[in-house]
């Protein structure tokens, strides 16, 4: 029902661009929908997002819904399915890179 986001180290300036490092960690309850994570708070006008994970998950920004989606292998092996409805991945770490322009 919620991410824990803890912003590493300072905003890194670079001309009119800034960039933010984030570590995200999901609860107990994901939300197969994705769960909400407006990254607009950290940068305005989004350029890039980087997103890490070692978990066997995979993980994507909707920019336009502003919602961090989980994908897992896919039952036909060939496409990736949304991770269900109240997975537990409250034992995972993301890490998520964003670049934008300053407001």
């Amino acid at each position: 029902m919620a991410l824990t986001v803890a912003q590493l180290g300072r905003t890194n300036v670079t001309g009119n661009r800034l960039t933010v490092a984030l570590k995200i960690t999901p609860d107990a309850s994901w939300l197969a929908a994705g769960e909400l994570l407006d990254l607009t708070t950290y940068v305005s006008n989004i350029e890039s997002v980087h997103i890490e994970s070692t978990t066997g998950y995979v993980f994507s920004y909707d920019r336009a819904n502003k919602k961090l989606l989980a994908w897992e292998a896919g039952a036909d092996g060939a496409a990736l399915d949304a991770v269900a409805d109240a997975t537990n991945l409250s034992a995972l770490s993301v890490f998520i890179t964003v670049t934008g322009g300053r407001a």
